[in-house]
């Protein structure tokens, strides 16, 4: 019976963890962070190319347990109004390593205060 309860409440908290992945969380351009887990280095930027978002310099290593790609989008908000969604993936990094994510967004360049990050799914 204790097994059953140790799985509930393991099985409990990934499913808040991943729901908390999904949930944008607040970044600062440029500045290292972690997200599940993936660690971003430092010296990324948000920028324009061909009058949309991008974000370029992103590397990301694969902290977790096993080969897994990155699926993330970065939320752009001026004035805690959305201007701006860019997506990001990477192929499979195994555990260990970095990889360069590839952006891109269909939504016009233009000034923005804050960024977030969440899971694509």
């Amino acid at each position: 019976m204790l097994c059953c309860g140790v799985g509930g409440v393991v099985l409990a908290v990934k499913r808040a963890v991943e729901r908390s992945n999904d949930r944008p969380s607040r970044i600062d351009v440029g500045a290292d962070f972690k997200h599940d887990g993936f660690a971003a280095d430092a010296g990324w930027d948000v920028v324009e190319l061909r009058g949309t978002f991008t974000v370029s310099g992103l590397s990301l290593t694969n902290d977790a347990i096993g080969d897994r790609a990155a699926f993330l989008d970065f939320t752009l908000y001026r004035h805690d109004e959305l201007v701006g969604t860019i997506s990001c993936s990477t192929h499979p990094i195994p555990h260990g390593e970095s990889g360069r994510a590839d952006c891109f967004s269909g939504d016009d360049y233009t000034a923005f205060d804050a960024v977030a990050v969440a899971d694509t799914f």
